[in-house]
């Protein structure tokens, strides 16, 4: 089906993961590994971009596709200022250092559905991670491109603008889809995707606060003076007086 890349470096504390289906890249991973994509250039031809969200460790290399091969790059319109501005994105000092600063790139807005140069995909709004999240499936493969919506069986961290609510009911409406393998920005290739998301749906029902249910807050609190951190779990469920559902 095409090929997967692992973005990372040793002092990169998470992978992040980009995904060559046919003619297309989905997501580019971060500016850090700008020299490796370079090597692949060569090897890997690309015509379209699509973006799953706005964050750094996604449209890093951006720039580089388009002007390499003159790559269209689609994503949710409201994704489109970070990716012309990429300042306006805020980052921390940490995400700064660990990932990089993404240089400019040119986008647009994607539709219900895109096709590569053999399959065709459907354009899911996923928000909660990002209020621009998009998830990607192909229905006759059940493959699904889930971008940073599903962060593993048990969510331990959450950044400070995520919404718990709103990623627990983008997971519940994945759930529902014929899901044979994910491909996950974070975890890379997930097989039983549809399993492991109703899992997760099921798992996500907090009763004790975060010291019992999640312990202590370790390195990445500290590393991110609280932006990446498990209380924000927390805060993000308590925040709402009722579950939607």
């Amino acid at each position: 089906m095409g090929k997967h890349v692992a973005a990372n470096r040793k002092w990169v504390l998470y992978k992040t993961h980009a995904f060559q289906l046919d003619d297309t890249m989905i997501d580019t991973g971060t500016v850090a590994v700008q020299n490796e994509w370079k090597t692949r250039l060569n090897e890997n031809r690309c015509a379209t971009v699509i973006n799953t969200h706005h964050h750094e460790d996604h449209i890093g290399n951006n720039r580089l596709f388009q002007e390499k091969f003159g790559a269209s790059i689609y994503a949710h319109p409201a994704a489109l200022p970070f990716i012309e501005d990429p300042e306006r994105i805020l980052m921390q000092f940490y995400r700064r250092v660990v990932w990089g600063v993404p240089a400019i790139s040119h986008g647009q807005s994607i539709g219900d559905k895109i096709s590569t140069s053999r399959h065709t995909l459907q354009v899911i709004h996923t928000p909660g991670h990002s209020a621009d999240h998009i998830c990607l499936y192909e229905p006759d493969n059940g493959w699904l491109f889930s971008g940073d919506i599903f962060c593993g069986k048990r969510v331990v961290y959450l950044r400070s603008d995520e919404d718990f609510w709103l990623t627990l009911n983008s997971l519940r409406k994945l759930a529902s889809l014929n899901i044979k393998t994910m491909f996950c920005g974070l975890k890379g290739v997930v097989e039983n995707g549809g399993e492991a998301l109703n899992l997760h749906q099921k798992g996500l029902r907090p009763h004790k606060i975060r010291r019992h249910l999640l312990g202590y807050e370790d390195k990445m609190y500290y590393l991110s003076n609280g932006h990446f951190s498990k209380q924000n779990v927390i805060n993000s469920i308590i925040g709402r007086k009722c579950c939607p559902f």
